[in-house]
């Protein structure tokens, strides 16, 4: 059986398949944080990974992935606790809440989000993330093409 940590790995990893490599690792500093984000189609997690982590695996259901980490000790950084608001848009100006939950593991913490998908096309997200117990938020937008069906 795989461990929890290995499976959002593999999860992150699969996902990372189907997106180019700068997409895979993307990042934004703010002050001290890294903040690393990421969106994919639920399907491609797997079954194990979802089924613990309660995603629905569907082409029809979008996956956010957000880390923060302190890099302020230098080195990889460590993972760091987080208030995330998060909102996906598509180009029709349809915008969603997406309810973030976390992820706890060995050394990392992700905050998971899922939303609605239809068809192709580029969404928006939004986040606010305020780190820690940092008294300051942060704002993060990207866009992002995701299809809901086929591949």
């Amino acid at each position: 059986m795989i461990g929890r940590p290995t499976a959002l790995v593999i999860a992150v990893a699969a996902a990372c398949v189907v997106v180019s490599s700068s997409e895979a690792s993307q990042f934004r500093t703010f002050g001290g944080y890294e903040v690393h984000y990421n969106a994919f189609r639920a399907d491609f997690v797997p079954q194990e990974v979802a089924i613990r982590n309660g995603i629905t695996r569907s082409a029809s259901r979008g996956l956010v992935i957000i880390a923060v980490r302190d890099m302020r000790g230098g080195g990889l950084g460590q993972p760091v606790e987080a208030e995330i608001t998060l909102t996906a848009e598509n180009l029709a100006g349809q915008s969603q809440a997406v309810r973030m939950k976390a992820a706890r593991e060995a050394n990392a913490i992700h905050y998971l989000g899922e939303f609605r998908l239809a068809g192709s096309d580029t969404w928006r997200f939004e986040a606010e993330v305020r780190p820690g117990d940092d008294e300051r938020s942060y704002r993060l937008r990207w866009a992002q093409p995701l299809v809901a069906e086929g591949r």
